[in-house]
């Protein structure tokens, strides 16, 4: 598929949100354009469409009218193993056989590249050693994953959304769960990846203290309808984090 050249990696057009026709989350369509080589942080009340919206973008039947372009294509152009090359999730929550091992966990984010007929690649060869220092998992790739503290396993996770090669990252609540020391790793590992290898985010979170301090831009919903979309700064400086949650 030719990628259109754009400087948004996504772009909401009229679209309205909900998994039934008949019950949406709002009446009101919205628009909107997220700017890319920025750190977009989702934000909203619980029920405002947050996870609806992560959910529309990775291909779940939750975009009930208008358009969704990512990268200036219409993501209903895409097909499944298209989309999961441009576009990876590392969701709030897991479902995981509990005793695969770390290593062949990893290799799955292969899969949509070489298709099930062809040997996926080793994540223990030479050329993945960096990737895995870097994101502190070479100690981890024998154990099975149910033996993973949730910080370590949320490592995992991210590590598996980066190697599918996308373009952009889908994070739902990534640290909800961790402590302050599991949640500050999980970031750096994100942002030391990102110095090497632009990637564009886009995060769910109810943490307006992360927000502040590690997203350039915030696109804010309330009861499934557009609040704000703007850089970060302008977000705090008027004070539409307390019109928001008031």
């Amino acid at each position: 598929m030719e990628k259109i050249k754009s400087t948004f990696f996504l772009e909401a057009n009229n679209i309205l949100l909900g998994y039934q026709k008949d019950n949406p989350i709002s009446e009101t369509t919205f628009s909107f354009q997220l700017p890319q080589g920025a750190v977009t942080a989702l934000v909203g009340p619980n029920g405002s469409g947050k996870s609806t919206l992560l959910k529309a973008l990775i291909g779940e039947n939750s975009l009930i009218e208008g358009q969704l372009f990512c990268y200036g294509i219409d993501l209903k152009n895409f097909s499944p193993r298209e989309l999961s090359n441009v576009i990876s999730i590392v969701p709030q929550e897991h479902t995981f056989p509990s005793e695969l091992k770390v290593k062949n966990f990893l290799e799955l984010a292969f899969l949509s590249r070489t298709g099930i007929f062809k040997p996926l690649p080793s994540i223990s060869s030479d050329k993945f050693r960096p990737f895995l220092e870097d994101l502190n998992l070479l100690p981890l790739i024998s154990r099975v994953l149910h033996q993973l503290s949730s910080g370590e396993r949320q490592r995992v996770f991210l590590a598996r959304a980066l190697l599918q090669g996308p373009q952009l990252i889908l994070l739902d609540e990534p640290i909800n769960h961790l402590d302050p020391k599991a949640a500050s790793n999980f970031w750096q590992s994100l942002i030391s990846f990102r110095a090497i290898q632009p990637i564009d985010i886009l995060m769910s979170t109810h943490d307006l203290g992360f927000v502040k301090d590690s997203s350039d831009w915030v696109l804010a919903l309330d009861q499934g309808r557009l609040f704000f979309s703007g850089p970060t700064d302008l977000f705090f400086r008027d004070k539409m984090n307390e019109k928001l949650f008031s």
